[in-house]
């Protein structure tokens, strides 16, 4: 006995006589044939087309311009600069760290060495 014994009705599959065999008479059948009336431009019948003429390309306008090129370098070369200066100063941090805790070590050593 599981949970889904109780739930068989929920999750069960209906039975087929519960589902009608033969559509009920009150809906009226699909014509089969070409709707009438006046053709909408959604339903117009499709009709060959004559070819577009041919465009010419738009000019392409230059992207950069020298003086911006040379400021884009500019910007580049004073990032990368900013960038190793951060390096080195990670670096330096790094070994200011080390040194400080080699200085704590020594400390507690000679707290730990008693004069009588």
């Amino acid at each position: 006995m599981g949970i889904f014994d109780r739930m068989k009705g929920v999750f069960g599959r209906k039975k087929k006589e519960a589902i009608p065999a033969e559509p009920s008479p009150d809906l009226e059948p699909i014509p089969l044939t070409r709707p009438a009336g006046t053709l909408t431009p959604e339903r117009e019948p499709s009709l060959p087309r004559e070819p577009l003429p041919p465009r010419e390309p738009l000019p392409l306008e230059p992207t950069y311009r020298p003086e911006e090129r040379a400021e884009i370098t500019n910007v580049r070369a004073k990032l990368d600069l900013l960038l190793t200066e951060i390096d080195s100063i990670k670096t330096q941090n790094q070994m200011i760290n080390e040194r400080l805790k080699a200085i704590e070590k020594a400390l507690g050593e000679i707290r730990g060495i008693r004069y009588y």
